[in-house]
């Protein structure tokens, strides 16, 4: 296995991964069966460590009452099972206590994405953009957000359509401005149209609640987005066993 990917697995355990890394562990582990069976392997070794100690420190008590010996041999005996108890205990911290912890925040860095532009998708770049509402589009293709979300809010003033509250939505998000997305999303009451599907406003609400910090309410909505037929809803199902098993 190359030592980048051996860097990783060991990033996680020490949970040090980056986003960066924790997406392209997510790949790694869905693609490379070579990378898979290594972490696997690697993971079963950390989980076995404390019990197998913890059977030795067992079979060791056990000895020791079975053997007959002086007080003061026997007393240094103790001694040293103290001191393997010790051992152990900080042994099942530090395994414990390294394992990546499960947040809302977390969650949300790996899973958020940018939906992208169906509205008025920049073929060329060489294209001017027409409009208002496309020139707030282009600026979304950009990742220039903030501007975006100055000319998404004007045109969502003047006119107050689907399109425009959408994206003036996730431009919020992406500026860490999540109750004002969480605010424009349930403001409307979104029909199942090509693009903008319950399902898509369903996602977007729950990162906005992870964002937030709500694990309760982005739960209920992963979970609607879980029962759905949509693409996005293996990821859903993946973000609901996170946050009800952290």
């Amino acid at each position: 296995m190359e030592k980048d990917n051996a860097q990783l697995i060991e990033a996680y355990f020490t949970g040090t991964l980056t986003t960066h890394q924790q997406q392209q562990l997510e790949w790694l582990l869905q693609h490379d069966t070579t990378f898979s069976e290594a972490f696997k392997f690697e993971k079963e070794i950390r989980d076995t460590v404390i019990y197998n100690e913890r059977q030795a420190l067992k079979e060791r008590f056990y000895n020791l009452d079975k053997k007959e010996m002086k007080p003061v041999r026997k007393q240094a005996r103790w001694w040293y099972a103290a001191a393997s108890i010790l051992v152990l205990i900080g042994a099942a911290w530090f395994f414990w206590g390294t394992q990546p912890e499960v947040t809302p925040e977390k969650l949300y860095a790996q899973y958020m994405e940018p939906y992208p532009n169906m509205v008025t998708p920049t073929v060329r770049g060489d294209v001017p953009a027409v409009g208002m509402l496309s020139e707030a589009l282009a600026l979304y293709d950009q990742q220039a957000y903030a501007q975006a979300a100055t000319r998404l809010n004007q045109v969502y003033e003047e006119h107050p359509t689907d399109a425009a509250a959408f994206y003036l939505a996730i431009c919020r998000l992406l500026l860490k401005q999540p109750a004002e997305t969480i605010r424009i999303l349930e403001a409307r009451k979104w029909e199942d149209t090509v693009y903008f599907s319950p399902t898509v406003i369903n996602w977007y609400l729950g990162l906005a609640f992870l964002q937030q910090g709500d694990s309760d309410e982005a739960l209920h909505r992963f979970k609607r987005v879980a029962g759905s037929d949509n693409s996005l809803s293996n990821k859903a199902t993946k973000i609901v066993n996170a946050l009800e098993n952290r």
